[in-house]
């Protein structure tokens, strides 16, 4: 049976881990073997964006190979903050790993394909 661990940023083993999550914009993070999905929430800024590259780095360092990030609770995507995805896909791509995109809102799609994201990995919307 694959070992399965959920987190959210609300309940954690380490008190300073939801303090760490919340200020990266990760509403949830669920790992089962090298699959990690990854909630995000609110609005992802360049304030956001540190913190948020150093978590999905983190995954990618801890053996995750293949990551979906779920936008669809993300208000807001600064065009600064998306270079994130960027840097985590390049990351993956070093040991044959995978992202996908999920649940951008048109505005949020729009700052991703725009930037090019969307030729390099999935980025699908949601219709709203």
């Amino acid at each position: 049976m694959r070992a399965r661990r959920a987190l959210s940023a609300s309940r954690l083993l380490h008190p300073g881990a939801a303090l760490r999550l919340r200020r990266a914009g990760i509403a949830r993070v669920h790992v089962t073997g090298r699959l990690a999905r990854v909630a995000l929430r609110g609005e992802i800024t360049g304030r956001e964006a540190d913190e948020l590259a150093a978590e999905l780095r983190r995954l990618v360092r801890n053996g995750s190979r293949d990551l979906i990030v779920d936008l669809s609770e993300v208000t807001y995507l600064a065009r600064e903050s998306a270079g994130v995805f960027f840097g985590t896909l390049r990351a993956l791509k070093e040991v044959e790993g995978s992202m996908a995109l999920r649940g951008a809102c048109p505005r949020s799609a729009a700052t991703l394909h725009c930037l090019g994201l969307g030729r390099l990995t999935e980025v699908c919307g949601t219709a709203r």
